[in-house]
């Protein structure tokens, strides 16, 4: 019987802010099955998408706390390695590309140094040879080699976003974990990223996750999708079928704020990497973190309130997550 490669287990975050403890998440499973599967995760912001990816690093830091779940890597539960088993994961098996590059660079040193500092450590390569290949990975993501030796005040957060993505394929991970990693990057810039990242999965059999709030950008880049809601996870399944035929109402209402499916633009298609006027209606939109928060502790569907289908069942009962088709599944009553 295989192992899957990630799978992650009723996983529930909670943050304790003064007198109030807020559920981040709220018992959300799903897995990563193999080499080479790629996952989108798509919902407004305070959804829980980020927690959730810092959750299978093992980073959640006070005021947040892991309080249920398992997440297992290849069998092995990661919320229970020692510090020196996590510094291996975190590096050579699963990488993260965080949303937001302003506070992860050392601003003392310049931008090639932690990845030669990353390539010396955990693959024990000499000085010169570490020093020629974090030149190679910052060129691969569009940064001049007269830039490598600059500083990351010289660079825009655009850059030195670009810069967070080399460090995180430095050790060729076998699963990377890329949360909004085009949002500070202009559209021609993104469309570059975007291709590595999906060559890069491609080409070297790797594995993907991929967070966003611009759900049309998932299409060519993954295979899967998952729908977050609150704190839940609503719908999984492949991308296509979920995008052309919705299961889950939230999943409507997402794919009701585009124009069309056919005018909405395709950043990994297009060859000038351009957006087409029109395509600025291709994100998730709704509500703000600060409105989701209520929600969180909501007895019953979160989203019946929001919902059109809505009936009694749904004001006193949590709708649990099954799967309904072969490989898709959603947490709806509508389907019970």
């Amino acid at each position: 019987m295989s192992v899957d490669l990630l799978k992650v287990s009723n996983l529930s975050v909670e943050y304790k802010i003064g007198p109030l403890t807020i559920p981040a998440l709220d018992r959300v499973s799903f897995t990563i099955p193999s080499k080479g599967y790629s996952r989108g995760i798509v919902g407004e912001s305070g959804s829980g998408k980020t927690t959730l990816a810092t959750s299978i690093m093992n980073a959640i830091e006070p005021p947040g706390k892991i309080t249920v779940g398992v997440v297992a890597y290849n069998g092995k539960n990661i919320l229970a390695m020692t510090r020196q088993e996590l510094l291996r994961y975190r590096w050579e098996k699963v990488a993260m590309i965080y949303q937001s590059a302003m506070n992860s660079l050392n601003p003392v040193k310049s931008v090639r140094d932690p990845i030669q500092e990353v390539l010396q450590t955990h693959m024990r390569m000499p000085k010169d040879v570490a020093r020629k290949q974090a030149e190679n990975l910052l060129s691969q993501v569009g940064i001049k080699p007269e830039r490598v030796l600059d500083y990351p005040h010289e660079f825009s957060g655009g850059m030195k976003q670009r810069v967070v993505i080399a460090l995180a394929l430095a050790l060729g991970p076998e699963l990377l974990i890329a949360d909004e990693p085009t949002s500070a990057l202009d559209v021609v810039t993104a469309a570059r990223i975007l291709t590595l990242i999906k060559n890069e999965v491609k080409e070297k059999h790797r594995s993907l996750i991929f967070i966003t709030h611009e759900i049309t950008i998932l299409r060519g880049l993954v295979e899967n999708i998952a729908l977050m809601y609150a704190g839940e996870i609503v719908e999984l399944g492949p991308i296509e079928p979920v995008l052309q035929h919705p299961l889950h109402p939230y999943t409507e209402m997402l794919l009701g704020t585009l124009l069309t499916m056919e005018s909405t633009p395709d950043l990994l298609s297009r060859k000038d990497g351009r957006e087409e006027e029109k395509g600025n209606v291709a994100s998730t939109g709704g509500e703000t973190e600060n409105a989701l928060v209520p929600l969180l502790t909501k007895v019953g569907c979160k989203y019946r309130d929001r919902c059109p289908y809505a009936f009694e069942r749904c004001q006193v009962e949590k709708p649990k997550l099954v799967e309904v088709e072969k490989g898709r599944w959603v947490a709806c009553h509508k389907y019970a």
